[in-house]
């Protein structure tokens, strides 16, 4: 059995290298990082959250311009709390890569409210899991909610 990491294949494709070459051209912007990412890519933030931390640090820092490395969906909410700054998204795949990411899960892009309400009124598509599978699964979310304390 191939046990899965739980990485995620957006923040993957972020590239330190790419964000090091918009730093050069954009000094003054703050890097905003989801845990997630390469730990290279880590090491160059100023912020590194959840969407919540990175929404807050957009408000909270003085910064009129921010190079994002997180789903392109954070981008609207990021805009509206702070109309009059500049956010650049992170660049993926690195140089010379055959493909570039989007920085759109394709997974998180399925869900909606409509989905979400419609599979709470009709109590469907419940998923069962094991005690087992709950333990381990709450570590890797326990490590996501310490980078926010």
């Amino acid at each position: 059995m191939v046990k899965w990491d739980g990485s995620c294949i957006v923040h993957e494709e972020f590239k330190a290298q790419g964000i090091a070459d918009l730093q050069a051209v954009y000094p003054d912007a703050a890097v905003l990082v989801h845990p997630e990412s390469p730990a290279s890519v880590i090491a160059l933030a100023d912020v590194v959250g959840s969407t919540t931390a990175l929404l807050k640090a957009v408000s909270q820092l003085d910064n009129l311009t921010f190079i994002v490395a997180t789903d392109k969906g954070i981008f609207y909410k990021m805009a509206q709390s702070a109309p009059h700054k500049q956010f650049i998204a992170a660049p993926t795949a690195g140089n010379g890569a055959s493909c570039k990411s989007c920085a759109q899960c394709p997974w998180m892009a399925m869900n909606s409210y409509e989905l979400l309400i419609n599979s709470l009124q009709q109590e469907t598509n419940e998923i069962q899991l094991s005690d087992e599978l709950i333990s381990a699964a709450k570590v890797p979310l326990n490590r996501m909610l310490k980078f926010n304390r």
